[in-house]
C-alpha cells in the first residue's frame, strides 16, 4: 500500500519499476537492522527465484540457495529459515506443480506474500559465431518461452541440453565454446558470458509468480489473499457445491488449479486463491 501510494506521487522523474526497487531496499535494510533474515530460495545463484527475493528483502538478508523446490519447503520446516521463496505459476507455462504439493504436504507453513516478476530471457554465449553453436543449455520452461527466437535464428534443429535451472545453463555455457544458453541477464554476469540477443522471449508480457513462504500469519489490511487446498467428495457435482458456498458469500476467486492426490489413485485436490483474510467474517 505505502509503495502503491509513491508510484501515484511520482513525478516523472523515475519509472514505476525504479520506485518500487528503491523503497523495497529501504524496507529491507530497515527489517534487517531489527534482526537480520535467513532467507531460503531455489537456487543456485543467478536464478529468476533468486532475483524476485532480492528484489523483496534486499541484499542484507542471508540467503540460502537450494537444490529443489522442497527443499526449501523443509528449511522453513525445520526452522533453518524465516523465510522461503519458490515460484508457483507462469502466466505462459501454468502452474508449478512440485509447489502445489508441497503447499499440502508442509501445512503448517504459510503464504507470507507473493512477488510478480517479469521474466526475460536472453541468449548468451562466449562464442558469437552462431553457426559454431552445437548445444543449447537451459531450463526447459525457459527454453519453450523462446520457441520462435530459435526457428527465426534458425537454432531450432540444435541439441537443446536441459539444465536444473537457467543459472546452471549460464555456467555450463561458460565452460564450453561450441555452446550458448538461454538464462537471465544477471545469471550471465555472474559467470561472466556475453549477452548475444536479449529479451528474445515470445510473449513480451512473460511473468512469474513468486509465493513467500513462512511460519508467521499476516496481520489483516487491505486488499489480502487468501490461498487454500480443498478436497472435495468423488461424487457428481463435489465440485460444484464447492464453488458455490463461495458464490453464497460473494467470494472472488482469482486462481483454481486441481491436483492428483499421490496416495489415491484419481482423486484430485483444488489449489484456490480468493480474495479477503483467512479472519475475514
Amino acid at each position: 500500500a505505502i509503495i502503491n501510494r509513491l508510484k501515484n506521487a511520482n513525478l516523472g522523474l523515475l519509472d514505476q519499476n525504479a520506485i518500487e526497487a528503491i523503497y523495497q531496499e529501504i524496507f529491507a535494510v530497515s527489517r534487517n537492522l531489527e534482526m537480520p533474515q535467513t532467507i531460503a530460495y531455489l537456487g543456485p545463484e543467478g536464478t529468476y527465484t533468486h532475483q524476485a527475493a532480492r528484489s523483496r528483502f534486499g541484499a542484507m538478508s542471508r540467503y540460502i540457495a537450494l537444490a529443489n523446490i522442497e527443499d526449501v519447503f523443509k528449511e522453513l520446516s525445520n526452522k533453518e529459515a524465516k523465510y522461503g521463496v519458490v515460484p508457483i505459476e507462469n502466466n505462459t507455462e501454468g502452474a508449478v506443480g512440485i509447489t502445489l504439493d508441497c503447499l499440502g504436504k508442509y501445512n503448517e507453513l504459510k503464504i507470507f506474500g507473493e512477488i510478480y516478476m517479469d521474466i526475460h530471457h536472453s541468449f548468451v554465449g562466449i562464442n558469437e559465431n552462431l553457426k559454431e553453436i552445437k548445444r543449447i543449455y537451459s531450463h526447459p520452461q525457459g527454453y519453450n518461452q523462446c520457441r520462435k527466437f530459435l526457428e527465426s535464428h534458425e537454432l531450432s534443429a540444435i541439441e537443446f541440453v536441459p539444465s536444473k535451472s537457467t543459472a546452471n545453463a549460464a555456467y555450463l555455457a561458460s565452460q564450453d565454446k561450441y555452446a550458448a544458453a538461454i538464462c537471465s541477464k544477471i545469471a550471465a554476469k555472474l559467470y561472466n558470458v556475453p549477452v548475444l540477443f536479449d529479451k528474445i522471449e515470445d510473449n513480451a508480457a512473460n511473468k512469474t509468480r513468486f509465493l513467500i513462504l513462512s511460519d508467521i500469519k499476516n496481520p489483516k489490511m487491505p486488499n489480502c489473499k487468501t490461498s487454500i487446498l480443498a478436497h472435495t467428495a468423488h461424487k457428481p457435482g463435489g465440485l460444484s457445491f464447492l464453488l458455490e458456498q463461495f458464490k453464497k458469500e460473494n467470494i472472488n476467486l482469482t486462481k483454481l488449479e486441481s491436483r492428483p492426490v499421490k496416495s489415491k489413485e484419481f482423486l484430485h485436490s483444488f489449489y484456490i486463491d480468493f480474495e479477503g483474510h483467512i479472519d475475514d467474517e
